[in-house]
């Protein structure tokens, strides 16, 4: 089993940088993972393709 620890406002690059006017517990919305004094990029959803023949038979109707 692999353990996984819960991302809190101090782990956030607005707060350690002093930039956070919030203070809640949990973090907001706007949480971004400080990596080494610099802003991470949000993970993006994995892009699933469609089946094209699906969309072609729409497009002749």
């Amino acid at each position: 089993m692999s353990k996984t620890t819960k991302a809190t406002c101090d782990d956030c690059y607005f707060r350690r940088a002093g930039l956070c006017a919030l203070s809640p517990e949990t973090p907001c919305p706007t949480f971004r993972a400080e990596s080494r004094g610099a802003l991470m990029r949000p993970r993006q959803p994995q892009l699933v393709p469609r089946p094209l023949a699906a969309m072609t038979g729409r497009a002749a109707a």
